[in-house]
């Protein structure tokens, strides 16, 4: 079990705690599509790439435009 800071349908990052250890688990630990991009540390990470006790964990799940 991770403890992260995650950053998911929010505008700031909160606690959590994952039972995930790859990006790959947490995309379906958290029902993310796969076209979501994942943040890991300001990085964006592969699903291969490791979740790790301290993390700062940004989602977008979808493209944003200004005003909408």
């Amino acid at each position: 079990m991770a403890a992260i800071k995650l950053m998911n349908n929010s505008a700031s990052f909160s606690d959590a705690s994952v039972n995930s250890a790859t990006v790959s688990a947490l995309r379906s630990e958290l029902s993310l599509p796969s076209t979501a991009v994942i943040n890991v540390n300001g990085t964006i990470a592969s699903d291969n790439d490791p979740i790790s006790d301290g993390d700062f964990v940004a989602t977008v799940t979808n493209n944003k435009t200004g005003g909408q």
